[in-house]
């Protein structure tokens, strides 16, 4: 079984000076750097794993891989530095930067002597060429959104207001985040003095060491609903749609703390009969969810990843389409509040259902309710039923 993995990416900027032999000097001389190259270096640290054998039931197939991809982090190829120079005033804003994108990972930049903040975030590989992350400038920090999908009914956005003590209104519906990474060095501090710098005899140079820890600014969650008593099928299928509650609408890119503003995400689901769980054999259907996280959070620590945000009085509300074997579509909603705080930087997400406990529909002739609104986009959305 695949496992997820949250990633790490140590970042460290070498500057060195070019010279034949390493000079000679008596204790306490002042010797100068007169010229300050960094080499930066980013390598890969596997450091999280959320295991999926005892947990995860839904499975993932050759065709869970064609509609979502697979359920491990991707390895970035591309990154963007934001290089922000702030001369002798470790304080100074953020005024004078230096943009520039890298595809390896190794890159040499000279530096100006004085204090620098570094912030770097990884590009979107996107193979149709699409991409819903949207980054802006806002002051001195770099934020992360994204761009916003089709209508949701308006039962499920009071439903949704309803579900906070604050009766927060939720600014829309928005697509997944994709996966990308970022890290933020401050007060890096580029000195002329010798002192503050190693000989590496192999490379013959002086070298200046600094780390920075890049990691996941988007989460992967797989999320699975688990239809018990459902041997008279019925509940013959699912149309896909389903949504979360109360997400963080967008993410501070330089802290890695979430806003506090909140959002429904929309996500998409997939149906698989005859799974068997704990002896019993079940339907099951399930997808994954990628989200900046839950509201006001701080990012991943390696200390541990419990719920650290200030917004306790939000509640995390999965909404979900089901079709009865009458034709009726019906929205369904679960809280998992308590599931998210637990894993609040990415897991697995189980809802349990007991099919013998839902009331039947009325049939009503006209097709049913829906989770969404349909758009012109909708038109080609792809349905998922099991066959009976």
């Amino acid at each position: 079984m695949k496992r997820l993995h949250l990633i790490y990416i140590i970042a460290t900027m070498l500057g060195f000076v070019s010279c034949i032999e390493p000079p000679l000097h008596l204790p306490g001389q002042e010797l100068a750097v007169d010229l300050q190259v960094a080499q930066t270096e980013l390598e890969l640290i596997w450091d999280h794993e959320v295991q999926l054998e005892h947990e995860w039931v839904y499975g993932w197939d050759l065709k869970d891989d064609s509609i979502w991809g697979g359920i491990a982090y991707p390895h970035p190829s591309s990154y963007e530095v934001y290089r922000y120079y702030k001369g002798d005033n470790p304080l100074a804003p953020h005024t004078d930067v230096d943009m520039f994108t890298i595809d390896t990972n190794r890159f040499r930049r000279y530096f100006q002597f004085g204090y620098y903040d570094m912030l770097f975030y990884s590009n979107i590989d996107s193979k149709d060429g699409t991409q819903v992350l949207v980054i802006k400038e806002e002051g001195d920090s770099v934020i992360a959104t994204t761009t916003g999908t089709r209508g949701i009914s308006r039962s499920i956005v009071e439903a949704s207001r309803a579900s906070s003590d604050n009766g927060d209104a939720p600014i829309g519906i928005l697509n997944q985040p994709e996966i990308f990474y970022g890290a933020y060095s401050e007060n890096v501090y580029i000195s002329s003095d010798l002192k503050d710098y190693d000989y590496d005899p192999v490379e013959n140079v002086y070298i200046k060491h600094i780390e920075a820890q890049l990691q996941p600014l988007v989460y992967i969650y797989l999320v699975q609903f688990i239809l018990y008593n459902n041997d008279d099928h019925r509940i013959k299928g699912v149309n896909g749609n389903a949504a979360i509650s109360s997400m963080a609408a967008s993410t501070n890119i330089n802290t890695g703390h979430t806003s506090s503003r909140p959002t429904l995400v929309y996500f998409n689901t997939r149906m698989k009969p005859d799974i068997m769980v704990d002896g019993q054999r079940c339907d099951v259907f399930g997808g994954k969810l990628t989200t900046f996280g839950l509201c006001d959070n701080e990012p991943y620590q390696r200390s541990g990843s419990d719920y650290r945000g200030n917004r306790a009085s939000l509640n995390n509300i999965i909404y979900y389409d089901m079709v009865w074997n009458n034709g009726e579509t019906v929205t369904y909603q679960a809280d998992v509040t308590s599931q998210l705080q637990a894993q609040s930087h990415g897991g697995i997400i189980t809802v349990k259902i007991d099919c013998s406990k839902l009331t039947p529909p009325e049939q009503s002739g006209d097709g049913g309710g829906s989770l969404f609104i349909p758009t012109i986009e909708d038109y080609d959305e792809v349905q998922w039923e099991i066959d009976i």
